[in-house]
């Protein structure tokens, strides 16, 4: 069996099936091979290769002619094959290396012409086709598009494997490229599924992309009206409400920063901080992995119990260090990783020593074995033993790897400051330490993620520390970082205080109202979601707790310890706005992003100024209002309905009469990435709540490091795009939607 196949095993156990997207796009890939006939060499985006693993076993690209495959990250490209085909996102440096590959490999063999295919996933911009277009070389490439939209990494969580920059792009460059990809991908999410009923959400972004799934929808449903033909030959759910899913919630990346700041202190959270995870793949030392196999031997084709990815390493012209480090999967494939990775790190040890003890008292039992039955159920079990026994083996060398970085004075150093700010203790001893940490010259990312959680939890800091701070990096990391800090300084990461006191802060407000920090935390046996950052509560999910209160009697605990403990700590009120407040002016009700419509008329929407037929659109979070004017951004409520015909009707309420309705689901989307903690949380809920499963998706898997880098590295970037105006990371004008 490959190892996508065993990848894929632990998908499909829940009521969407979430195996379907995984088709959606392996299906797509075979035809995209296809178009180029015989044998071919496949060049890949670095930032693709591991979610493609994920979707498609190397067989299956061997089957459609595939001999070789490389990453596309230098302008230089060696190879004999006849054929190439390029998938990557539509980057400008992309466009650059590919054209070099072709003028290279059209002067190397006049004789034989090399054949040429470009795909975008997810799509083809403009900016990267004129540049093609002024190497030259347009004309020699056949271009198009791969949409590989969903990823779905475990049965509760799907991500659209973006690069980490998504915040950073909407928010600092102006780029709402990644909207309108989230906004394409969930269509097809609806087209699967059904309809959303309710879209519930908050932040600026957010809005935006939950005006474009409406607009979107309405477009669509034009195209069905006009095209029978379109609508027999692609078949979707959009004319029909979802059955499984009964609300999506939207959550802005930028309501909540100070969360993905923190260091996550959960099992994988803290192996993502420490090792880093991408695409469900942590890089161990190839004898933890494979005790028996000799470091020189990391080339060879291993089997199926490896766990590598299914997409083999590409060529390179390096020497080979594959020995040295291997792949190996994090999934619910692994029943050890699915029992600790939700864990608080402070009790995985004793988990992983109940382990131990227990496999080796299954293993002693075949001391007892005295009859040939007795004897042949053992061997039965032993395979079993064994694998666990492996797992058991990797997960306590990782645990020991992660205890050696968290003993360190540096670490609880960290963290100390970290806990301190965010419960906001307002002392000299956090500035002293971030001082020390520029005098020694540590990692820049680090010192500005502590910067920047103190400045957003205070509201900025004051004008003298933040003077300070400013001077000391400058001069310590270099003047390049002048513009690190303007960057830092305009999303709001890095201010000078506007308030009296930190108290006054809107942080502060929030961390009040909402109990987002919990003193009697239990991380043995907790009872609230603070047990992931061992005391402090994520703003993010605390969100989600107050939109999923107001979903309807039975949906949550009503009685004993787990119904006290979910909501204990939310302020607000329930799903009524008995104190009859009305919502904020920033708090827009019309179906448009701006405050006003075209014709001048006011936000307010009624029957007649709808402009979305089976569209409500209102503020929503009755009874939240005062929390959430404390966080930036629009929130809103949009409720979709389809008119049915007096039979579906009736075939529908009889269903309800019956009880054959199915799990509901709760889609949770984060824009922006969210961190493994938030998903640990989020599944704290879902254990808590048994009359709904949750799914969580996002944009791309992040934690602080990976936050802030896009935000310092792209500095460096820029130098290299002289000449071509103002571009953003992506290929995509700044300022400008989507040239399509």
């Amino acid at each position: 069996m490959s190892a996508t196949k065993d990848n894929a095993s632990h998908l499909g156990n829940t009521p969407l099936h979430l195996e379907k997207l995984k088709e959606v796009a392996r299906k797509e890939l075979p035809r995209l091979l296809d178009t180029v006939r015989g044998k071919k060499g496949l060049v890949l985006d670095p930032q693709l290769t591991g979610p493609l693993s994920l979707i498609a076993e190397f067989t299956l690209l061997k089957d459609h002619g595939v001999e070789k495959i490389y990453h596309l990250d230098s302008d230089t490209l060696d190879t004999d094959c006849a054929s190439l085909i390029y998938i990557c996102r539509p980057k400008m440096k992309y466009m650059r290396f590919i054209a070099n590959h072709i003028k290279q490999l059209s002067q190397k063999s006049e004789d034989s012409r090399t054949e040429f295919s470009l795909y975008f996933v997810p799509q083809r911009t403009r900016v990267c086709e004129r540049i093609l277009e002024e190497q030259g070389v347009f004309g020699s490439i056949t271009i198009g598009d791969y949409a590989m939209d969903w990823i779905p990494l475990e049965d509760d969580l799907i991500s659209m494997e973006l690069d980490p920059g998504t915040w950073k792009e909407i928010y600092l460059d102006g780029d709402h490229t990644s909207i309108y990809y989230a906004a394409k991908s969930l269509m097809k999410l609806q087209s699967i599924y059904g309809l959303f009923p309710k879209i519930i959400g908050k932040g600026d972004a957010a809005r935006q992309l939950a005006d474009m799934l409406v607009r979107m929808r309405r477009e669509q449903a034009v195209v069905d009206e006009v095209s029978s033909f379109t609508s027999s030959k692609q078949p979707s759910l959009l004319n029909s409400v979802s059955n499984h899913i009964d609300q999506f919630i939207i959550i802005d990346r930028n309501i909540d920063i100070v969360t993905p700041l923190c260091t996550q202190l959960t099992y994988e959270g803290l192996i993502d901080e420490t090792m880093g995870i991408n695409h469900c793949f942590v890089e161990l030392d190839a004898n933890l992995v494979n005790p028996n196999q000799q470091a020189g031997s990391g080339s060879k084709q291993t089997g199926p119990n490896t766990q590598s990815p299914a997409v083999p390493p590409p060529v390179t012209t390096t020497p080979n260090q594959s020995g040295k480090k291997k792949k190996y999967v994090l999934n619910a494939t692994d029943k050890l990783f699915s029992q600790l990775r939700d864990q608080n790190f402070a009790v995985v040890g004793g988990v992983l020593n109940k382990i131990a003890k227990r496999i080796n008292e299954n293993y002693e039992e075949r001391h007892h074995a005295k009859t040939v039955a007795q004897i042949r159920d053992f061997v039965g079990r032993l395979g079993e033993l064994q694998q666990e026994h492996q797992s058991l083996r990797i997960h306590t060398g990782i645990a020991e790897q992660i205890m050696d970085y968290t003993i360190t004075d540096e670490f609880n150093s960290i963290l100390e400051v970290q806990q301190n700010v965010v419960a906001g203790v307002d002392g000299n001893k956090e500035p002293d330490y971030i001082e020390e940490m520029i005098n020694k010259q540590k990692s820049l990312i680090q010192v500005l993620r502590l910067l920047c959680l103190m400045s957003l939890a205070q509201g900025g800091l004051k004008v003298k520390l933040y003077d300070f701070f400013r001077r000391e990096i400058i001069q310590t990391y270099g003047y390049e970082h002048i513009e690190t800090l303007h960057r830092l300084e305009t999303l709001g990461l890095f201010t000078k205080r506007t308030t009296a006191t930190p108290s006054r802060s809107a942080f502060s407000q929030s961390r009040r109202l909402l109990r987002l920090i919990v003193d009697d935390v239990n991380e043995v046996r907790p009872n609230d979601i603070s047990y992931v950052y061992s005391g402090y509560a994520p703003l993010s999910v605390r969100i989600v707790q107050c939109a999923m209160q107001k979903i309807g009697p039975g949906s949550l605990p009503t009685s004993g310890p787990s119904a006290a403990s979910l909501f204990s700590y939310v302020g607000g009120g329930g799903g009524n706005n008995t104190n009859g407040t009305t919502p904020s002016q920033t708090n827009n009700s019309s179906g448009y992003l701006n405050e006003k419509r075209p014709n001048g008329s006011s936000g307010s929407l009624n029957g007649k100024l709808n402009p979305n037929p089976g569209v409500t659109v209102s503020n929503g979070w009755r009874g939240y209002e005062e929390v959430l004017k404390l966080l930036p951004g629009k929130s809103f409520e949009i409720t979709q309905n389809v008119e049915y015909g007096a039979e579906t009707n009736a075939a529908m309420a009889r269903a309800r009469r019956h009880g054959m309705q199915h799990t509901k689901t709760t889609v949770i989307f984060f824009l922006g990435g969210c961190t493994f903690t938030e998903v640990s949380a989020i599944r704290f809920l879902a254990q808590h709540d048994e009359s709904r499963d949750y799914l969580v998706a996002t944009t791309q898997m992040i934690n602080g490091n990976t936050f802030l880098e896009p935000i310092v590295e792209s500095i460096h970037k820029e130098s290299s795009n002289h000449g071509t105006g103002t571009v953003s990371g992506n290929g995509m004008t700044q300022n400008s939607s989507p040239d399509l």
